[in-house]
């Protein structure tokens, strides 16, 4: 699989990924304002919930486009996912051939 196969273009596609985590509505209910901050320089103000005894936390910019920077989720075990380059283009190298794994003949196995 060549990284410019249309089946890895979702990967590299921040808007994709971020209108995918909003497909459901309902995870928006119950959020609340918490704290302002920073994230990478930019100003951000956090969006909280509990789920599951977890709290979730979103942080969006304050300034300029209102775009996701960053998102936590605690309890048991804790994720950080940190969103950047809004804008920017992704221009992958593939790497050499002796690095990769064609994943159709995985698929054949």
């Amino acid at each position: 699989m060549l990284a410019s196969d249309d089946q890895l273009t979702g990967l590299c596609d921040k808007q994709g990924l971020v209108a995918a985590m909003d497909e459901d509505k309902s995870e928006r209910q119950g959020l609340t304002r918490g704290s302002t901050t920073t994230i990478d320089g930019a100003k951000a103000i956090e969006l909280k919930k509990d789920k599951n005894g977890a709290t979730q936390s979103m942080f969006v910019a304050t300034e300029g486009k209102p775009y996701i920077l960053k998102v936590t989720s605690g309890g048991t075990k804790s994720e950080t996912t940190l969103f950047t380059n809004y804008d920017k283009p992704i221009n992958p190298e593939q790497p050499p051939a002796n690095q990769t794994v064609d994943i159709k003949q995985l698929l054949t196995r």
